[in-house]
């Protein structure tokens, strides 16, 4: 699963050049900012059981529906933070926040708690999709970064289910504060107002006297 996901990366790049769906993906869906928390969320699906691992995939797909559907309505809850919408609604520290306690929570409370950051996860996916879609509703901009999320999420989740050691929960608990601290980070920072530069002095008018230098009138013959 992972070597055809290589391969499909790949083949996306040698497209770039020609094709603006292969560029948006690189640079929107690829991007690191967007894939740290589909990691972060396949590491704690992989994590917990088999049945935290249906309903967590199934509450994924819930996830990506009501975000699709309802995009207006969990827009407008969202525009509550300030410059909601030059950071995209805040969807990157709050998918980062929900990733990040569902791995730092530990196993046992972590299996119910995965299945609702998959939910999240998935609303805050679909908002992203959308705001950053440049088509006019082209379906290949919609399913496209759909599949390439469900790549990450299933490849991480079943490489740690196979290869499963006692010292992949610690390790989860270091990553879920990682992204604890970047979503914290990521979202103080896009909170703080922008500072304005001051204005600027305004410049003397012409053949007006400047401050210091005698004018006309005091100047001797």
């Amino acid at each position: 699963m992972a070597g055809l996901g290589v391969i499909g990366i790949a083949a996306i790049a040698l497209m770039a050049s020609a094709s603006p769906l292969a560029r948006w993906t690189l640079a929107e869906t690829l991007a690191p900012q967007r894939v740290l928390p589909l990691l972060g969320l396949g590491a704690a699906f992989g994590m917990g059981g088999a049945r935290t691992l249906g309903a967590a995939f199934l509450l994924l797909g819930v996830g990506l529906i009501v975000g699709f559907a309802a995009q207006d309505r969990l827009l407008q809850m969202l525009d509550v933070f300030p410059q909601a919408a030059i950071h995209l609604f805040m969807t990157g520290p709050i998918s980062y926040l929900a990733a990040g306690a569902a791995l730092a929570s530990g196993k046992r409370l972590g299996t119910w708690l995965t299945p609702i950051t998959a939910l999240v996860v998935g609303a805050m996916l679909a908002l992203v999709i959308k705001l950053t879609d440049p088509s006019l509703h082209e379906p290949a901009y919609t399913w496209t970064p759909v599949l390439i999320a469900f790549w990450i999420v299933g490849g991480v989740s079943m490489t740690l289910r196979a290869f499963w050691r006692s010292w992949f929960a610690i390790f989860g608990r270091i990553l879920g504060s990682w992204l604890l601290a970047i979503g914290l980070l990521y979202g103080g920072a896009s909170l703080v107002p922008k500072r304005q530069p001051p204005p600027a002095a305004p410049l003397p008018e012409f053949n007006q006297p400047i401050p210091g230098f005698p004018g006309k009138d005091q100047q001797q013959p």
